[in-house]
């Protein structure tokens, strides 16, 4: 019996009817956004943010490990009931609403003692294991969680177990992606059970979170709390459909493509999503495996979406690179959202893919060599069974981005840049004569320095020490943590409001690496059909007489006025990336000024210009004409301290955001940014940049 074509399935199914929207998805937290993985193309609120303590050297080289200056963020000391004094070393330090989604730690090797500088394994039995990790919540006096370092990420003490957390089998490094959301406060401390904690070399961590608007309503976990069982069968079963496929229908068509022959595969013309699409083809070769060429539109675009080799929607890459093109085709891929098995030849995408109006899938055949048999089935659910909100959400993308050649300015590969609202998901990162010490650095919204700075590209892909072959649910790769390797952003998504850009510098760290080696990266993405939500209304510099009168700029107890030239965070290639002059003033009392906003806006966002320099904890009060945003502190959390190698660069941009309760309706607001405390007894500003959110 001869199949029908999915068109003609597709356009009788049209013709049935949509009744009554329903079943609008909403952006969770915790295990409940873990678990709902039709929430992933939602637009995030104006005011929600992404952000990732992480130990990494501020002097722009390569010390990441350095623990007074790159892994503390700053020291508590505690007096206790006999009158003595503990340290504590805090290393996350955040005001919610909010979710730490993602721990990653690097402890327990240490080469500090050992003659030749190299150890193949780590040691879970070193000092540095049995110090004491510490959850405070809700700036309650004493800890929820007080573990040993060994044991929270040993991986095999309840709920901090198997599959949501993981240590390597060599004790190099460890991952958790047990969620901890918080309403008011989250800090996290290490407490040393050695004295010579101090002193161990290599040790550092990354903590990726997501910050809420002021006013999201979020209740602080509950510890311990066994994980859902929900979100433990999707860890479970990678390779099956994680989503909830309620009111799915299920497509199929099979085709015959010759070469340099292109064929529609799916196509509808009714508001809904894909939930799901595999796809199986014969012969599956080297060839077809890189050179068919799979675009999606969403809406009646002329611009794909989604416009790659096929490979390269499901994990594959390499294309180019002779070391790796043939390994990548040899091997298989299952991960909780996209995958391919060379066995079967076939493919699959889990990524959520609303439409409006129609969708459409196309494949062409560049390889040179006729698909004699291609099976593509399409989980689609329609708008009557999974409402999304057109204004609340966005297009699935997914863009592939090679770089072989250093920039000369900053030394760094682009591995993805996009203009407008959105948030990224996923990452494929392959790479060739390329060094695993590169940092990563995500520059949103225009800022000058990374919100999301890594400390070596196989930490920023979930792996230590360059990493191996693992195939996680939310991360791995197929070679190791550097040259084919993937992360999803299940929960972490990197929110952009105006734009963003990801780059991975060159790192010096080996000199045979000239050219810092070449990458070849695919990013999925949601973007907003309507643009950026994100305008800048309004400046203020500053130092700069004229624009302190334009302001009506008044400051009490000042402390300090000059002029700086510092940077921002810098490559290793080159320090002075992002070098500027500017005045500034210090203070601890207040400074106020008056600065233009949308009257439409639906919340402010301040972003404000600091140095950091001996300095990386300053924390203010912010009024909203003369109405203190009660909801959160504008609390200042960075690395201050040079590790020795290196000066430190001082320039830092930190965001602030106003709720528009404050704002609502306004042309103008009074901004009073009130001390509260800083190390330094002292706060700074050099600059203040004034957005609204439309």
């Amino acid at each position: 019996m001869k199949t029908q074509p999915l068109l003609f399935v597709l356009l009788l199914t049209a013709m049935e009817g949509i009744s009554q929207p329903k079943n609008a998805p909403e952006i969770k937290t915790g295990f409940e956004a873990m678990h709902h993985i039709r929430q992933l193309p939602l637009l995030f609120p104006s005011g929600a943010e992404t952000k990732q303590p992480l130990a990494y050297d501020a002097t722009g080289g390569n010390w990441d490990h350095h623990f007074l200056a790159a892994f503390t963020k700053y020291i508590d000391t505690l007096r206790q009931p006999d009158g003595s004094e503990i340290r504590e070393y805090v290393i996350f330090d955040e005001y919610g609403p909010g979710c730490l989604f993602r721990q990653q730690m690097n402890a327990w090797f240490d080469r500090s003692g050992i003659p030749n500088g190299w150890l193949p394994v780590g040691e879970l039995t070193q000092p540095r294991a049995d110090a004491n990790i510490r959850y405070y919540f809700d700036d309650e006096k004493e800890p929820r969680i007080d573990m040993h370092l060994k044991d929270f990420f040993g991986g095999k003490i309840a709920p901090f177990d198997g599959p949501l957390c993981f240590i390597d089998s060599l004790n190099l490094f460890a991952i958790s992606y047990y969620p901890f959301p918080f309403q008011k406060r989250l800090k996290i401390t290490m407490r040393p059970n050695s004295e010579s904690f101090e002193q161990m070399d290599t040790k550092w961590y990354q903590y990726t979170h997501l910050i809420y608007p002021a006013d999201y309503q979020i209740t602080t976990c509950q510890v311990p709390q066994t994980p859902s069982k929900a979100v433990l069968d999707q860890w479970q079963k990678t390779g099956e459909n994680p989503n909830d496929l309620t009111g799915a229908k299920w497509m199929q068509s099979k085709q015959e493509i010759k070469t340099n022959q292109t064929k529609t595969l799916f196509e509808i013309d009714k508001p809904g999503s894909i939930a799901g699409l595999r796809i199986s083809l014969q012969p599956y070769t080297k060839e077809t495996f890189y050179n068919t060429y799979i675009k999606m539109y969403w809406d009646g675009s002329k611009e794909a979406a989604v416009d790659l080799p096929l490979c390269y929607l499901f994990g594959g890459g390499a294309k180019d690179y002779a070391s790796s093109s043939d390994k990548v085709f040899e091997k298989s891929l299952t991960t909780l959202l996209f995958g391919f098995d060379n066995q079967t030849g076939s493919f699959y995408s889990y990524f959520p893919m609303p439409f409006w109006k129609s969708a459409k899938i196309v494949l062409e055949n560049k390889s040179g060599i006729d698909i004699t048999n291609l099976v593509c089935d399409v989980t689609y659910i329609p708008a009557s069974h999974l409402n999304y909100p057109a204004d609340k959400t966005g297009y699935f993308f997914a863009t592939r981005t090679t770089d072989a050649d250093p920039d000369t300015t900053a030394y760094h590969n682009i591995a993805f840049e996009a203009q407008g609202r959105g948030h990224v998901a996923g990452i494929v990162f392959y790479s060739d004569k390329y060094d695993m010490d590169g940092d990563e650095f995500t520059y949103i919204d225009g800022s000058h320095n990374p919100q999301i700075h890594g400390s070596g590209t196989e930490d920023d892909h979930n792996q230590g020490w360059a990493g191996r072959a693992y195939q996680k649910p939310l991360w791995g790769g197929l070679f190791n943590g550097y040259n084919g390797a993937y992360r999803i952003y299940l929960n972490d998504c990197y929110i952009f409001n105006q734009n963003i850009r990801i780059a991975y510098e060159h790192s010096l760290t080996k000199k045979h690496f000239i050219n810092g080696g070449n990458t070849d990266v695919v990013i999925f993405y949601y973007l907003s059909k309507n643009g950026s939500n994100l305008f800048l209304t309004d400046e203020v510099d500053v130092g700069n007489h004229f624009s302190e009168s334009l302001h009506q700029y008044a400051i009490q107890n000042q402390t300090w006025k000059g002029h700086v030239v510092d940077s921002y965070d810098g490559y290793e290639r080159n320090l002075d990336y992002a070098t500027y002059s500017d005045d500034g003033k210090a203070f601890n009392g207040s400074s106020r000024f008056t600065v233009r906003i949308d009257p439409q806006n639906q919340g402010v966002r301040l972003r404000k210009r600091m140095n950091r320099r001996d300095n990386g904890v300053q924390s203010a009060a912010v009024y909203a004409d003369g109405v203190l945003v009660k909801e959160r502190p504008w609390h200042i959390v960075t690395p201050s301290l040079s590790t020795g190698k290196g000066d430190l660069d001082g320039w830092f941009d930190s965001d602030f955001n106003i709720p528009v309760q404050y704002t609502r309706g306004k042309p103008r607001i009074t901004v009073e940014i009130k001390y509260i405390g800083s190390p330094k007894k002292e706060i700074n500003e050099f600059y203040y940049w004034i957005y609204s959110y439309k």
